[in-house]
């Protein structure tokens, strides 16, 4: 569907159509993306025949007061001979909870020599060949001007994935990139600049002449990939122009976890994981030592192809189940490596027993002190959209002093670890046996990216699924004791407390199949 296209369709399907005009961002159904591109195509002149952009907003990223979102906006770079049809079918940014922005190419992305391009790729001035910085710094743009106000990040593969790169080696305050995630494409080591425009670095920088900011990374590739080689060089995908050659895929990874201040970007940790794909090995890097809210990871897929980004890893889809675990990682802050043991501050005196009515959970409206007050000891870590916790502005839900009747301190979890993939670590301070009461799963939790993501399902894979989140940031290592928690899974046999064993199933006499 392109823009000869775009008015009628949209109007016999009902399909909200907004333009760079509006004012106040609205929702839509599933399956049902908004269409800018009149908004964003009408005034190009850089050779886009193909242009459209199509906008998909989950109702829980809209307020009811119609203010601004602070949901993450992800772009999704379809590849080379694709195009932007199916993102909003399979994207999931719905269940997901985060805007979902869908840009068609031209014939795939202006990241390398085309034999459609008019201009040489060392003509910057040209301006009748597709300038893909300009044309996402435009987009990101208008859903700005919307009121989509979250971190920006892109998910590509292939030559989506080359421009992902692209982008993120031009961040700064046209594109203001916040993560990618990268499927079988690595960095170019040349040509330092190709394509139109200003936006057409290939490296990201640190030099009086531009500063690209930290950018976090999640990278898939296939070690045995015949498009794109694993260890760098030239390609067929460059029409035999020796000029354009790829790094080698740790060469990549680590350009990137040096320009981004990774203390461990030569000496990155090693695991292995089961995948779908190539020998069924996937050998993972992560760059530790990063700053905060930076991840550098990679995953090395053992004999894997040019489709590795389509595969599993450790029983999950990389796309996009694996995309927006990374993304949730780095909304959540933490960064590579040990976490550091912070000082605990001593409680302050209580100066006002009265709950802020403005106060509201970043991601419902609903979620205000009177509802955190129902249920304090799972709801007082909550957060508002400007950070401020419901334990500071609902004293009279959260702080035991405020109360006219003795309340139970909420229940402090146990210390997570840095890794999403560690198991969960018990409190030192917890009893060998869990009182009763507190072994109990919170039977309405269930993880932001999946509603069937419960703490049945978490319970099936604790060491990877602890650290999820719901949709108001509660992670499961506090509503799902019994699948997070060692003290509540060795009191008494699994099935009889309704835990999952790893298997998912459990025996008539209670044991684990």
């Amino acid at each position: 569907m392109f823009l000869s296209q775009v008015r009628p369709l949209a109007a016999l399907l009902g399909i909200s159509a907004i333009s760079s005009f509006s004012s106040a961002l609205v929702s839509n159904a599933p399956e049902s993306p908004q269409n800018l591109t009149q908004g964003i195509c009408a005034d190009r002149v850089d050779g886009r025949a193909e242009c459209e952009v199509e906008l998909d907003v989950p109702s829980a990223c809209v307020s009811v007061e119609g203010g601004d979102s602070s949901c993450p906006v992800v772009f999704f770079l379809h590849g080379a001979g694709g195009s932007n049809d199916g993102f909003s079918r399979r994207s999931g940014v719905h269940s997901a909870q985060v805007i979902g922005v869908y840009p068609n190419g031209e014939n795939g992305w202006n990241t390398g020599p085309k034999s459609s391009n008019g201009c040489g790729w060392d003509d910057f001035a040209c301006t009748s060949d597709p300038d893909e910085g300009d044309y996402i710094a435009s987009i990101i743009t208008d859903v700005r001007s919307q009121g989509a106000k979250g971190n920006i990040y892109v998910i590509g593969s292939s030559n989506g994935a080359a421009l992902a790169h692209r982008l993120a080696s031009n961040a700064g305050d046209d594109l203001p990139i916040k993560g990618i995630v990268a499927a079988v494409t690595q960095l170019l080591a040349s040509p330092e600049r190709s394509g139109p425009g200003t936006l057409n670095y290939n490296q990201p920088s640190i030099s009086n002449e531009r500063t690209t900011p930290a950018v976090s990374v999640l990278s898939v590739m296939g070690t045995a990939d015949g498009l794109i080689p694993y260890d760098g060089g030239s390609s067929s995908v460059f029409g035999g122009d020796q000029a354009f050659q790829l790094m080698p895929a740790l060469d990549s990874m680590a350009y990137w976890a040096t320009h981004n201040g990774c203390t461990g970007a030569n000496t990155p940790a090693t695991s292995a994981h089961a995948t779908d794909m190539g020998t069924g090995t996937a050998t993972k890097y992560e760059y530790t030592g990063c700053p905060d809210s930076v991840f550098v990871e990679h995953y090395a897929i053992e004999g894997g192809g040019h489709n590795s980004g389509n595969g599993e890893i450790d029983g999950d889809k990389v796309m996009y189940t694996w995309a927006y675990e990374f993304i949730s990682r780095v909304e959540a802050g933490g960064g590579g490596g040990p976490p550091v043991s912070s000082p605990v501050a001593a409680p302050s005196p209580i100066t006002s027993c009265v709950d802020d009515p403005a106060w509201a959970g970043k991601f419902n409206t609903a979620h205000t002190c009177d509802y955190v007050a129902q249920n304090p000891d799972r709801r007082c870590k909550w957060e508002d959209s400007g950070g401020v916790k419901a334990d500071t502005a609902c004293p009279e839900a959260c702080d035991s002093d405020c109360t006219s009747s003795p309340v139970a301190s909420p229940v402090a979890p146990p210390p997570t670890s840095s890794s999403p993939f560690s198991a969960p670590v018990a409190s030192p301070v917890a009893s060998p046996t869990m009182p009763q009461d507190e072994c109990i799963n919170d039977d309405t939790w269930a993880g932001k990216m999946n509603v069937a993501h419960t703490c049945d399902f978490v319970a099936r894979n604790p060491d990877r699924r602890c650290n999820w989140e719901n949709s108001d940031g509660e992670r499961a290592n506090v509503a799902c004791p019994l699948a997070c928690w060692a003290e509540c899974r060795d009191s008494g046999s699994p099935c009889t407390k309704d835990i999952f064993c790893q298997s998912g199933e459990c025996k008539a006499d209670g044991a684990c199949l």
